[in-house]
């Protein structure tokens, strides 16, 4: 399913992915990548992490992070020109308790079922809201858009 409205594709991936890819960089400059199922909460995508994730600390530092949204429809898309989008975010950690956790706590059971109990269960996991600071979503070949993050964050409000 080909669109040019750039706008409808961000929200179809916001939407239809359940992980985003999630790029940190270390404390000695050394990129990381990871993936994480996530939720739309507040402007922003809702993920819970462990503490004994090297990924962590780099959020809880708030140091530079990227998340990425790849369409999954492997079947028909060439692989070089697979719809993404690429978000670059701000990590805003939620107070253990606070309504803002739960409230990703609460998108995640919702989302993605039983599993999310148990974790919420577990005293290493950290609520985070990775806030859009930036996005570039590619559409195929010759089909690049850059999305600010005043709309992905309005994108990111309608799907939550």
């Amino acid at each position: 399913m080909e669109t040019d409205d750039p706008r409808r594709e961000a929200t179809r991936l916001i939407t239809a992915q359940a992980w985003l890819a999630l790029g940190t960089v270390d404390p000695g400059g050394i990129p990381s990548v990871t993936y994480v199922p996530f939720a739309a909460v507040d402007g922003a995508f809702g993920i819970v992490v462990s503490r004994l994730a090297a990924h962590t600390a780099s959020l809880l530092a708030r140091r530079p992070a990227s998340v990425l949204l790849v369409d999954d429809d492997f079947e028909r898309r060439d692989p070089y020109a697979r719809p993404r989008f690429t978000v670059g975010v701000v990590a805003a950690p939620n107070a253990a308790g606070s309504a803002s956790a739960g409230a990703i706590w609460s998108s995640l059971e919702r989302r993605h079922g039983d599993t999310v109990g148990t974790l919420r269960m577990l005293p290493d996991f950290e609520a985070i809201s990775l806030v859009p600071v930036s996005g570039r979503l590619v559409l195929g070949f010759a089909s690049a858009h850059t999305i600010s993050a005043a709309t992905i964050v309005e994108l990111l409000r309608a799907a939550g």
